[in-house]
């Protein structure tokens, strides 16, 4: 097998950021997790390939062992990259996916299939009603179920949702069914009588305080605001979120013709 021992050209500018230091308190090790990753999906590593020695990324990148081993045990976690005692790490296959997260902007990618997110819940409690419901025609329920999780995507954190769900419906369909990342699915095809509306806004934002410290960032670093009110036939707010994601960690994709 040939060496894929390279050094960075002119394109791979994302090696120049990650030299550059934390973007927006992103770990260094996730940062070149990213890269690495990138490099394998650009054939920059080439499959079937060895790529640089922990020595060589060491110093190309500027940072110590551990930091390096832990992006390429990232890799190998995912089953991209394998690590052969005496004959060194050799590339095993390329993404499946993107490492970004897009943000669904129709209904049917929002109740379709989900990337492999993995959720994490960090509050859950009733209150009278959402805190400021972004549907100001919608009639309330009598109480809400207050829902806070960490998204988080190849264990990097890109995002917190803030979820109110009418206890009815919240009761009916169980803390369980409710854990999925984005549970319009379930409304849709299961809420009495069917979903009458449903909208989204989608706005550029900064981290507060509590964001930063969630998803690693410094405070006022770019986040994506996304707000989602579901209304049931009889115009009652059923859900509504508040999704705040990093925003070196999402894109937005929109068919044009």
């Amino acid at each position: 097998m040939a060496s894929a021992r390279r050094t960075t050209d002119a394109s791979d500018t994302s090696a120049r950021a990650a030299n550059s230091g934390p973007r927006g308190g992103l770990p260094m090790y996730a940062q070149l997790f990213a890269l690495f990753r990138q490099r394998i999906e650009n054939g920059i590593w080439p499959l079937n390939e060895c790529i640089p020695s922990l020595d060589e990324l060491m110093e190309e990148f500027d940072v110590g062992r551990v930091t390096v081993r832990h992006a390429l045990g990232m890799l190998e976690a995912e089953g991209l990259v394998g690590r052969f005692r005496g004959r060194g790490t050799f590339v095993m296959a390329r993404p499946q996916s993107n490492i970004w997260y897009r943000i669904p902007m129709n209904w049917d990618e929002l109740t379709g299939p989900q990337p492999d997110i993995e959720v994490e819940w960090l509050e859950s409690h009733e209150c009278a009603q959402p805190p400021a419901s972004v549907h100001a025609g919608a009639a309330l329920g009598e109480s809400y179920q207050a829902l806070k999780r960490r998204l988080l995507r190849h264990h990097i954190p890109y995002g917190i949702g803030h979820t109110y769900i009418e206890k009815n419906v919240y009761a009916a369909f169980g803390a369980d069914v409710l854990a999925k990342p984005i549970p319009l699915k379930i409304l849709d095809a299961r809420l009495p009588g069917g979903v009458g509306h449903a909208e989204q806004t989608v706005r550029a934002s900064v981290a507060d305080l509590d964001t930063a410290r969630l998803l690693d960032l410094t405070s006022g670093a770019p986040v994506i605001q996304v707000t989602r009110s579901v209304l049931d036939r009889r115009g009652v707010l059923v859900y509504e979120s508040l999704g705040v994601f990093r925003g070196d960690f999402v894109e937005i994709h929109t068919d044009l013709k």
